[in-house]
């Protein structure tokens, strides 16, 4: 079985929830957060379009005096993606360009943040990504910009890599970039984004930007 990106993401995001069976009556069977999605406009300023938004359910068991509990944590995923031409291997308009949002619950307690992707950095998260994009190699770090997303300013760091590309059944030079957990509503935001490298050009950093910052949530 395919480990798709959301399924890594929601597991990291949930390893954590143990912890918290500790905190008596504080942890409910269900938790939930909401999701993070990009404004039509943006999308048609773009070009890009919605590839899906779903639900990403991840049930964890818990214990305390040898009594087990399962608690179900509902996280969010949308991606969307814009097709691009790849000449140089023969391709013309491929969906090789996406970017996704994923939500996921704070779940704090006495000012403790018990989900572990609060404390992920970028390089935590880039070892996550897999989907569209997979067997990810020589990925480097490059740098990293201040970004405005959900009026809280954060890093978004960017990445160079040798990917294969899924619809394609070929390897690729990539740029990755990805933010830092954004806190808001109760939720955290994490954004990730990969595009192909054309001549080693970056081609899609300011369609990125905008579709980040224009991300609506709550």
């Amino acid at each position: 079985m395919t480990v798709t990106r959301r399924q890594l993401l929601a597991a990291g995001a949930t390893a954590g929830m143990g912890t918290v069976a500790g905190c008596t009556g504080f942890l409910r069977d269900s938790l939930s957060s909401t999701a993070a999605t990009v404004p039509g406009a943006t999308l048609e300023d773009t070009g890009y379009s919605e590839h899906t938004v779903d639900q990403v359910v991840i049930e964890r068991t818990v214990g305390r005096f040898g009594i087990d509990r399962t608690v179900e944590v509902r996280n969010w995923y949308a991606e969307y993606d814009r097709s691009v031409a790849l000449d140089a291997l023969g391709l013309t308009r491929v969906q090789a360009s996406v970017i996704a949002a994923f939500t996921t619950p704070q779940v704090s307690f006495l000012g403790e943040t018990f989900n572990p992707v609060g404390n992920y950095s970028t390089d935590d998260l880039v070892e996550l990504i897999q989907n569209r994009y997979d067997r990810l190699e020589d990925v480097q770090y490059v740098d990293e910009e201040p970004i405005s997303i959900l009026d809280t300013e954060t890093a978004l760091a960017r990445y160079e890599a040798r990917a294969r590309l899924l619809s394609a059944e070929t390897t690729l030079d990539v740029y990755l970039q990805l933010s830092e957990p954004v806190p808001h509503e109760n939720d955290f935001v994490i954004c990730v984004a990969a595009y192909p490298q054309v001549q080693g050009i970056e081609t899609e950093s300011d369609a990125v930007r905008s579709l980040l910052k224009s991300l609506e949530h709550g």
